[in-house]
C-alpha cells in the first residue's frame, strides 16, 4: 500500500521561547497557564537553560518526576508525579518543597539538602507515612535525588525520578503473611487453636486492635466470639451477644454473603443506627467476612480498629483470603476429628464441606512400586472443584479417569501411604487445566484421604501480577536508559538547538510508546509508526509507504522508531526532505522472523558520498538496530540520494545493554 503524508502536518517553524513547555499532558497545560510571577522562578522565558531542559524532559516522561529549584526548593513536576501527590495537586506546583511535603520532611528533608550540597542519593525501598487522600497511609518508593548544576558549576536544583512500589511491597508482605499463616495452621489439631492463631496473625499483620471469629448460634439471633485476639488495652468481645445490636442493615448484608468493610461506624449507613453498640465495643472501623453454610450465616471473620481507617482493596482481599484459608484449615481439622469419631459424623461432614474430599486406595505394580490409585468415594465439592461427575470416577483408576495425569500424584500419595505422614502441596493437573491445594492423610493400610481446594484463579492472578510487575519495571528501565543516552550524547552548537534535538528524539520514543499503549503493549502497527514519525518533517515532499500490514513486536517498536527518526532528521538537514521536490520511498517486506525495510531518497541535493565524520545519528542507527535488536544496517550514499537497508530480527533478541552513564 502507498500513502502520501499531507503537507499541513509539517512543523518547520522555529520554537518559541516557551517551546520547552509544549505537550506534557495535564501538567503541561498547568505549566503554560500558571501565574509564575508569584514564585521565585519568575516567567518561564527567563528560566535558566538547565531548568528548561529538565522541565522539557519531565513533561515528556511518563515516569513520576519532579524538580526542586532554587533556595526555596520550588517544586515542578509532571503528570506521573501528580498522582503521587494525591490531593496536594495541583496546589503543589510552584510551591516550596517544605510546604508540599511537610508531613514527611523529617524523613526526606535531609536527603534533599544533601542533594543541594552536591551529593546524589538512590534508594530502592523507602517507607513514608503520609496523608495525601484524606487519610493516613504507609507508602513505599524507589527514587533517586540528583544534584543539578548551573553554568557556573553551582548546585541550583535537584532532579528526582521515582516510582511508587507500595503495591509491590504490600503484595510481597501479603504473600509472606499467607505462607506464614499456612505454616502456623498446618499442624494445629483443634478448631479453637486454628481460629486463635489465624486471628492473632491477621490482627498483627494489619496493625488492627482486635481480630476474631464469631460463630452464629443455632437460633440465628446470637453469636459467640471464638479465637479472639486483642491489642493491648482493647476490650474483649467474649460472651453471647445479639446480632441485631450491630444494626439490621449490616447483619442483612452479611446474611447475603457480602464482605462488609467500613471506615467509620458513625458515618457508614449500614452501621450509623447502631452507634451505641460500636462505641461500647470501641469499634470505629472494621472488615467482616461472612461464612455462609447451607444457605445461612454460620460465622464471620472480623478485624476491628479503634479509630477511623480507610481499608485498601488489597487489605479487604487479604482478610477474605484469610477467612477462606482459616475455614479450610478448620475444615481439615474437623475432617480429621470426624474420621476419628464415627462414620455417621464423618458422613455428615463429607457431604457438607466446601473442600473437595476423596477416599482412595493405592494400586501397586507387579514389583510393588506405586502404579496407580483408585477412587473409592468422592463428595459433591470434589465434583464441583474438578468438573468431573462422581458417577464416572468412583471405582475407577485415576489413569482411566485422567489418562495424561502427571506421575507426581501417584508418587506423592504413595509416600503418604508408605510413611504414614500427611502431605500438603499445591500442584496443577494439566489435563484439567486446574491448580489444587491438597492435604493428603493416610487412613487404613493402602488408603489415603485427599482434601483440597481449587486455587486456579489465585495462581493465575499471581502469575499475571508477577508478569505485569516485571514488564513495568523492564520498560521503565529501558526508557530511562535511552533518555539518559540521548541527553549524554546529543551535540548542538547552542542550547536552543540542543533542546530541539533532545525533544525530537524523546518525542520519537514517546510516539512509539503511545502506539504500544494503544495496542495494549502487544506491539505497534508499522505503517502507523512510520507515518507518525515522518509527519513532523514534511513540507510538501512526496512520501511513499509501501509494505504489508504487520504488528511490530513491542521490543522492536521503540528502536525502529528511533532509527526512522534519525533517518528523517538527516533527510531534512541534508537529503530529500530538505527541498520541496524531494521524494522518499519506504518499503518493507516480512520474511520468517525478519523485517527487511528499505529507505530510499531521491530528488534532493546531490550526495557527494559518505560523510567524513560519524555523527550521533549513525551511532543511534548502530545502537538501536545492531546493538538492541541484533540486526544489520547498510548505508549506500548514492549520488541520487541516500539508500538505507535495515534487516531487523523479530524473534526477540537478548535484552539491550544499559545505555546510561554509570554514576
Amino acid at each position: 500500500m502507498a500513502d502520501t503524508i499531507p503537507e499541513h502536518l509539517g512543523t518547520s517553524r522555529t520554537p518559541s521561547t516557551a517551546a520547552f513547555l509544549a505537550g506534557g499532558g495535564g501538567m503541561g497545560a498547568q505549566f503554560r497557564t500558571h501565574d509564575w510571577s508569584g514564585t521565585p522562578l519568575g516567567p518561564p522565558g527567563a528560566w535558566p537553560p538547565a531548568l528548561k531542559t529538565l522541565v522539557a524532559v519531565l513533561l515528556g516522561a511518563r515516569q513520576p518526576m519532579f524538580v526542586a529549584w532554587g533556595p526555596e526548593r520550588t517544586m515542578l513536576y509532571n503528570d506521573g508525579y501528580a498522582t503521587v501527590l494525591g490531593a496536594r495537586h495541583p496546589a503543589a506546583l510552584g510551591r516550596p518543597f517544605r510546604e508540599v511535603w511537610f508531613d514527611i520532611l523529617d524523613d526526606i528533608g535531609p536527603i534533599l539538602e544533601r542533594a543541594f550540597a552536591g551529593e546524589g542519593t538512590h534508594m530502592d525501598d523507602i517507607a513514608l507515612t503520609m496523608t495525601r487522600h484524606g487519610y493516613l497511609e504507609k507508602t513505599y518508593f524507589s527514587f533517586s535525588y540528583t544534584p543539578v548544576r548551573d553554568e557556573s558549576g553551582a548546585v541550583a536544583g535537584m532532579f528526582c525520578a521515582c516510582r511508587e512500589i507500595t503495591g509491590r511491597v504490600m503484595a510481597g508482605r501479603a504473600q509472606e503473611f499467607r505462607l506464614a499463616l499456612e505454616a502456623r495452621l498446618r499442624d494445629l489439631a483443634e478448631p479453637r487453636e486454628v481460629l486463635a492463631e489465624a486471628a492473632a496473625a491477621l490482627g498483627r499483620h494489619l496493625g488492627c486492635d482486635r481480630a476474631g471469629y464469631a460463630e452464629v448460634a443455632a437460633d440465628d439471633a446470637h453469636f459467640v466470639v471464638e479465637g479472639e485476639w486483642c491489642a493491648a488495652g482493647m476490650p474483649s468481645l467474649s460472651g453471647r451477644r445479639r446480632l441485631e445490636e450491630f444494626g439490621p442493615s449490616l447483619i442483612a448484608a452479611l446474611r447475603a454473603g457480602h464482605t462488609v468493610p467500613f471506615a467509620d461506624a458513625l458515618a457508614e449507613p449500614l452501621t450509623a443506627g447502631a452507634a451505641a453498640a460500636f462505641e461500647a465495643a470501641e469499634v470505629c472501623a472494621a472488615i467482616t467476612v461472612p461464612l455462609i453454610q447451607a444457605g445461612r450465616l454460620a460465622a464471620g471473620l472480623f478485624v476491628h480498629h479503634r479509630t477511623p481507617r480507610r481499608w485498601t482493596t488489597a487489605e479487604v482481599a487479604l482478610v477474605q483470603e484469610a477467612a477462606e484459608r482459616t475455614a479450610a484449615a478448620v475444615g481439615r481439622v474437623r475432617a480429621e476429628a470426624a474420621l476419628r469419631a464415627s462414620e455417621a459424623r464423618w458422613r455428615g461432614l463429607f457431604t457438607r464441606m466446601q473442600e473437595g474430599f476423596a477416599l482412595c486406595e493405592m494400586v501397586p505394580a507387579a514389583d510393588g512400586r506405586p502404579l496407580d490409585f483408585r477412587y473409592i468415594e468422592v463428595n459433591a465439592a470434589w465434583e464441583r472443584l474438578t468438573g468431573l461427575p462422581a458417577a464416572q470416577v468412583v471405582g475407577r483408576l485415576v489413569t482411566e479417569v485422567i489418562p495424561d495425569i502427571e506421575p507426581f500424584w501417584a508418587e506423592t500419595y504413595a509416600g503418604v501411604v508408605e510413611t504414614g505422614e500427611p502431605a500438603h502441596f499445591e500442584y496443577r493437573i494439566a489435563a484439567l487445566d486446574r491448580w489444587f491445594e491438597v492435604l493428603a492423610y493416610p487412613t487404613e493400610p493402602g488408603r489415603f484421604v485427599a482434601v483440597f481446594l481449587n486455587i486456579t484463579d489465585r495462581k493465575r492472578a499471581e502469575a499475571r501480577q508477577a508478569l505485569l510487575a516485571r514488564e513495568v519495571e523492564h520498560r521503565a528501565k529501558n526508557a530511562l536508559a535511552v533518555v539518559q543516552s540521548v541527553l549524554r550524547l546529543t551535540r548542538a552548537p547552542d542550547m536552543a538547538a540542543y533542546v530541539r534535538a533532545v525533544e525530537g528524539r524523546v518525542a520519537a520514543l514517546s510516539r512509539a510508546q503511545t502506539l504500544l499503549a494503544n495496542d495494549h503493549s502487544e506491539g505497534a502497527e508499522l505503517h502507523t509508526l512510520l507515518a507518525g514519525e515522518l509527519a513532523p518533517f514534511l513540507a510538501g515532499q512526496r512520501v511513499e509507504l509501501d509494505g504489508p500490514p504487520m504488528l511490530l513486536p513491542a521490543v522492536a517498536a521503540q528502536p525502529v522508531a528511533m532509527a526512522v527518526h534519525e533517518l528523517a532528521t538527516n533527510a531534512v538537514k541534508h537529503g530529500a526532505l530538505s527541498v520541496p521536490g524531494g521524494r522518499l520511498a519506504v518499503r518493507w517486506k516480512v520474511q520468517p522472523a525478519r523485517l527487511l525495510l528499505r529507505w530510499a531518497e531521491a530528488g534532493g541535493p546531490a550526495v557527494a558520498g559518505a560523510p567524513a565524520r560519524r555523527g550521533f545519528g549513525s551511532r543511534v542507527l548502530d545502537g538501536t538496530v545492531r546493538g538492541q535488536l541484533g540486526g544489520t544496517v547498510v548505508l549506500d550514499w548514492a549520488a541520487s540520494g541516500l539508500v538505507c537497508d535495515l534487516d531487523v530480527p523479530l524473534g526477540g533478541p537478548p535484552p539491550p545493554p544499559d545505555l546510561a552513564t554509570p554514576g
